[in-house]
């Protein structure tokens, strides 16, 4: 029985030491998982710089010399004088953006270019009409609310301008002025540049304005060095018919370009710009070569018409009656054709290459043999003019 009970209690000692055993056991801890390292976030992208805003305006400088402050964003304009260059310049908008002009620009002076731009605008007719140079209306241009009233530098269209500023100024409007009268290369470029600085046209007014140099250097470049023993003796005049003398130019306008395209003027020194010359000293200067400006008359029926819608038989011919003249006959350019005849508003404007052209082809045929002019101007109006180039703008008797 003793023993027995020795033998309990060993059992229950086992047992209770296996049970220990094996809870220290359980109690090994399992190695530790090996932690991935924190995701660090990639920085954000810097945010896009905001796009600055559009300047609501812009600071130009006119040919005048004056710095004015315009609108950026130009929508409304008057026209008081080289109506062409707007144009051209403007493209396609020009017509949308005109709400006033000078309709005796053209109207009833230059009837033809009235014609041609109101058959591809009608509505140029019924646009508000402001008056021309010394009737230019401050009140009706006030009236309008332009943006810009766009203006010649020189002359009577200036000179009616002028004591208005601080008026316009008052009701918000500017004045630029532009310079197509003196007849430079330089200026030309500035005024149709400026012309594209405000209407936001700019790259459409820097071709114009390569082409216009380029086709200018045409006649300069090849002239650059010609002695004055070859300038041919050359008289311009304003055609009114063969019966009566019409101007002639001294040193300005034709007259300026005469030399230029490689002519000797007979006019040259005579005081004043457009000039009245004897018939006397007509032929007694004997001119070699002798050109006629020419454009629609209202108060003349025979004098020599070019331009828009010209036609060439009729103009030939009349033309050809100068030689007729009184003392005529015997003038070295009479016997040797050297007559010709060119739209008069082939002159102070951008497209006025064309008339240089002619002039040096006309005064230097040798020179200038293989130069088309119309072909060069047909390709300007092709490019840039909302009209079309039709009827006749030069002729040669030769």
């Amino acid at each position: 029985m003793k023993n027995t009970k020795k033998t309990l209690a060993l059992l229950m000692i086992l047992v209770i030491m296996a049970g220990m055993l094996a809870g220290c056991g359980g109690q090994h801890a399992a190695p530790a998982a090996t932690q991935a390292p924190a995701q660090t976030e990639a920085p954000a992208a810097p945010e896009a710089p905001a796009e600055p805003e559009a300047p609501s305006t812009v600071e130009v400088t006119d040919m005048k010399g004056r710095t004015v402050t315009l609108p950026a964003d130009v929508q409304r304009v008057v026209v008081t004088f080289n109506m062409e260059e707007y144009f051209a310049v403007a493209g396609d908008t020009g017509i949308d953006k005109l709400v006033g002009w000078s309709h005796k620009y053209w109207e009833g002076r230059r009837q033809d270019a009235y014609d041609a731009f109101t058959a591809v605008y009608p509505q140029l007719a019924e646009i508000s009409d402001v008056g021309y140079n010394g009737d230019i209306s401050i009140e009706s241009i006030i009236s309008l609310q332009p943006d810009v009233v766009l203006a010649s530098s020189t002359g009577a269209n200036y000179n009616a301008l002028e004591p208005a500023f601080d008026n316009l100024r008052a009701a918000g409007i500017e004045c630029v002025f532009f310079d197509f009268h003196a007849q430079t290369v330089e200026k030309h470029c500035q005024s149709v540049k400026l012309l594209g600085t405000i209407l936001g046209q700019e790259e459409r007014a820097e071709e114009i304005a390569a082409f216009y140099t380029e086709q200018m250097a045409v006649v300069t470049d090849r002239l650059t060095d010609l002695p004055d023993e070859a300038r041919p003796r050359v008289y311009m005049e304003f055609s009114m018919g063969p019966g009566q003398y019409g101007g002639t130019w001294s040193e300005q306008m034709w007259g300026a370009l005469i030399r230029t395209c490689g002519g000797a003027n007979i006019a040259a020194g005579m005081e004043g710009a457009s000039v009245e010359i004897a018939p006397e000293q007509v032929i007694s200067a004997n001119p070699e070569v002798i050109i006629f400006t020419c454009s629609p008359r209202e108060d003349v029926s025979d004098n020599v018409v070019l331009g828009y819608g010209a036609d060439e038989a009729l103009a030939r011919e009349r033309l050809g009656a100068y030689s007729s003249r009184e003392g005529w006959a015997g003038l070295d350019a009479v016997k040797n054709g050297s007559m010709g005849a060119l739209y008069h508003d082939l002159s102070r404007h951008i497209f006025d290459f064309a008339g240089a052209q002619f002039l040096a082809k006309s005064i230097q045929p040798e020179i200038f043999a293989d130069l088309d002019p119309e072909a060069n101007l047909a390709e300007f109006f092709d490019r840039f003019m909302p009209v079309d180039l039709d009827g006749v703008w030069t002729l040669s008797l030769k």
